[in-house]
């Protein structure tokens, strides 16, 4: 999954819509997502994190719609 997303063959939005029916998406944790993103490493992800007020250890299922909604305001150019 990481894979698709770090080569930009899937969106941000697509992988929050996988994460509602797969299992393995949703388990994710957010940091990992933002840190596979093309262009962003460990540090910016950590930034992006703490911006949108998210802990490190929160998973894609637990992300809130603020929270996501300030990811794609963080990510989405």
């Amino acid at each position: 999954m990481k894979r698709l997303v770090k080569a930009g063959e899937m969106s941000l939005e697509e992988l929050f819509e996988l994460a509602d029916e797969e299992e393995c998406v949703a388990q994710m944790r957010a940091i990992d997502l933002i840190s596979a993103l093309p262009a962003i490493g460990e540090v910016k992800a950590n930034r992006i994190m703490r911006d949108a007020s998210i802990a490190q250890t929160r998973r894609i299922r637990g992300l809130g719609p603020k929270q996501r909604a300030e990811l794609f305001r963080a990510l989405v150019r």
